[in-house]
């Protein structure tokens, strides 16, 4: 292999995403809820994960709170 491969190679494996996980969104989900500040991350995330109600209202949700984020659950 030759020097400039084995570079592109090394690079690639360098390089790290940010890593989402399912209780960081919901956390993040429900504190956006309770600031009253949805916007289109947060609704994506909602989309994204598959986000229930049920898992916000384990997560520590009111009821108010769920109902007035029902329409962006599926």
């Amino acid at each position: 292999m030759g020097k400039s491969k084995k570079r592109i190679f090394n690079k690639n494996t360098d390089l790290k995403g940010s890593t989402l996980k399912r209780e960081d969104i919901i956390s993040q989900v429900l504190s956006d809820i309770r600031s009253n500040s949805l916007n289109d991350k947060t609704k994506n995330f909602i989309g994204l994960f598959g986000i229930t109600i049920e898992e916000l209202s384990e997560a520590g949700a009111a009821y108010e709170e769920l109902s007035a984020v029902k329409h962006l659950i599926y």
